[in-house]
């Protein structure tokens, strides 16, 4: 009698990096938002600077993933194939680190104002999905400006 689970070859995991699926990628970023919101919101002074930095260099984090994309099995990497960098990182993500800075900023307003914070951040964010949805190679303008692409990563890359 064979076991309940399967070890053959034909279910090893692919060798080949597949490109990162949209939904995907964006339970992945909704994660890393609501820990950027959560960082402005606890440490009011301070806290705006750390979710803005966070956002900027989240993906340089080990192995190449931010948090939200650990969680969810994803990783950067840079045009090389290598794990996403710092300045990899900061430049993928500034067309989403200012219209979140921008939100939080205006948040603080009256309702005027905080809706143009909402429109703003609805606006960067969803041109950001729409050309992700378009792009063939699963790139999104922000991919596109540092080279780098997200990958779906195997259960041993988890470590």
């Amino acid at each position: 009698m064979t076991g309940f689970i399967s070890m053959d070859t034909a279910c090893a995991a692919p060798t080949e990096p597949t490109i990162a699926d949209p939904l995907s990628r964006g339970v992945a970023k909704f994660i890393d938002i609501l820990i950027a919101a959560a960082l402005s919101r606890l440490l009011p002074p301070i806290g705006l600077y750390g979710a803005v930095t966070y956002l900027l260099i989240a993906d340089a984090l080990r192995p190449g993933s931010s948090l939200g994309k650990r969680l969810v099995g994803l990783s950067v990497r840079g045009p090389t194939g290598r794990e996403c960098g710092v300045r990899e990182s900061m430049r993928r993500n500034v067309v989403l680190a200012i219209p979140f800075g921008l939100w939080a900023l205006l948040l603080q307003g009256g309702w005027i104002v905080s809706s143009a914070g909402w429109l703003i951040l609805i606006a960067g964010f969803g041109l950001e999905a729409i050309l992700l949805a378009g792009n063939p190679q699963g790139r999104r303008l922000g991919d596109d400006w540092a080279g780098t692409s997200v990958i779906g990563m195997t259960i041993t890359d988890r470590t």
